[in-house]
């Protein structure tokens, strides 16, 4: 495997050459073949492919290796594990989250926003920590703890598939026996919420 090439885009691609440009035709052709993308691509699904490379090129080292994390973005829901989910079961995590959704329904774009600052004070409103809050609405949308940043994440989704993704969590966590927490871990201590101190305002 070469190298990654300098551009954001980051593309480990196996072939010699693999410029942003030959990293982004070898996706599309990839996402055509399997039937995600149609033919000719309109400008709009290329702007997105540049932004699925930003985000996950460095993950691909064939442009195949793209066309099941395209499914999984694609997907209505994402899949939270079992014990995760149980660290979003709190009702100011809840609050959050349909926050978030409104937030998102209100935003023209979701390209460059800034992120950082509206969730940092979107999470404030509910006593939850910038660290926590992100960590929770990176898990209700896309099931993993880590990933590529959510500025990148919230264009790749789109408007309907956040909501979406969060109107799913949501009725999860309501469903059953609502927002009690298990008592206990798999390691039998005491189990916590994925909540965070209030924090200290001047």
């Amino acid at each position: 495997m070469h190298e990654s090439d300098t551009s954001p885009t980051r593309f480990h691609a196996p072939a010699a050459g693999a410029t942003p440009e030959r990293a982004l035709e070898d996706v599309r052709l990839a996402m055509q073949r399997a039937g995600l993308l149609e033919d000719p691509a309109p400008p709009a699904a290329l702007r997105w492919i540049e932004t699925f490379l930003e985000a996950f090129g460095d993950r691909l080292s064939a442009p195949a290796d793209a066309v099941p994390i395209v499914r999984a973005l694609r997907a209505e829901a994402a899949v939270v594990p079992a014990l995760e989910l149980e660290r979003l079961r709190n009702r100011q995590v809840l609050f959050f989250l349909d926050t978030i959704g409104q937030y998102v329904d209100a935003q023209p774009e979701l390209r460059g926003l800034p992120l950082e600052h509206d969730l940092r004070e979107i999470a404030a409103e509910f006593g939850i920590e910038p660290a926590a809050a992100a960590a929770a609405l990176r898990m209700a949308l896309t099931g993993e703890a880590d990933g590529p940043p959510l500025e990148l994440l919230f264009p790749l989704l789109g408007h309907d598939r956040i909501m979406l993704r969060i109107g799913a969590i949501s009725s999860h966590l309501l469903h059953g026996r609502g927002l009690e927490p298990i008592r206990y871990g798999p390691d039998g201590k005491p189990f916590e919420t994925l909540a965070g101190k209030k924090p200290e305002r001047p």
